[in-house]
């Protein structure tokens, strides 16, 4: 049997070509991602082999940082969101097959709890969590970094320009991100309207996904004006010339820096003393 994942995204070409895009757990296992036939996209999940593609294709590396694994479906709510409702959509499906290498990563186990509702019925859910796309160029440089959830349109002019960024001359980094720190931040369209509905499809999964799908259509435009704010201090620390210990170090960064999520710490800065007792 052909082992397709051996030959990285052409072996997704192949297997398309071989087997169509009919739903499977093989299918899954070959691009790395849970539901891959709704994106058919193919991850890599070790960053040298990542960097050797993209060497290769001369095109810049999404690497995607998250809590859980996105083979699984209860990873972090961020990353279920991007799975779902972000590269499906084919303009931004378009950029991620054409443009970028894609990796992902799991910073550490997603915290998860369970609902038991007395009658036998029990729903597992995740906590929080918080996910990140770093965007490193062909040599594994990391040059851009979009923080949490953003509504669609904006997502996709964000990768554009983190593209741009990526095949820019290195030199000229630092004040690429000074020029976009001088403009206005984007205004995000209003949320898709069918999102809800859309989960209703696969009913099995509704129960678990409604109340996630009901709190983006709520909170996405703000959830995006925050991580545009979070995204401008990415671009003040290029700005200004930041150094960090590898790509783990400024995934580091942003849990500490921006989440507030510590990567070290047990609970994830969950166990907050009540401020009562403090």
């Amino acid at each position: 049997m052909t082992n397709y994942r051996s030959l990285g995204p052409r072996g997704l070409d192949a297997w398309i070509a071989a087997h169509g895009i009919t739903p499977s757990p093989e299918l899954d296992r070959l691009c790395a991602q849970r539901d891959a036939h709704t994106t058919l996209l193919y991850w890599f999940t070790e960053l040298d082999a990542a960097i050797a593609e993209a060497r290769r294709t001369r095109r810049p590396i999404l690497s995607l940082r998250l809590l859980g694994r996105l083979d699984e479906e209860l990873s972090c709510a961020n990353s279920r969101f991007f799975r779902k409702l972000l590269y499906p959509k084919p303009r931004i499906n378009a950029v991620l097959r054409r443009d970028f290498v894609l990796h992902w990563q799991s910073v550490r186990p997603v915290p998860r709890v369970t609902i038991d509702f007395g009658d036998g019925r029990r729903v597992e859910r995740t906590l929080t969590g918080n996910s990140v796309h770093v965007v490193l160029d062909a040599y594994g440089r990391m040059v851009d970094a979009l923080p949490g959830l953003m509504a669609p349109d904006v997502f996709l002019d964000q990768l554009v320009q983190a593209r741009g960024f990526a095949l820019a001359n290195p030199r000229e980094l630092a004040g690429e991100h000074q020029r976009v720190l001088r403009r206005p931040l984007p205004v995000p369209e209003p949320p898709p309207s069918r999102a809800v509905a859309a989960s209703r499809l696969a009913m099995t999964k509704h129960l678990v996904e409604a109340p996630l799908l009901r709190a983006v259509a709520v909170d996405v435009d703000a959830d995006t004006h925050q991580n545009l704010e979070l995204h401008a201090r990415i671009h003040e620390a290029f700005a200004i010339g930041s150094e960090w210990a590898g790509v783990a170090g400024f995934v580091e960064w942003i849990y500490a820096e921006l989440f507030e999520m510590p990567l070290h710490d047990a609970a994830l800065g969950l166990d907050v003393p009540d401020p009562v007792h403090a």
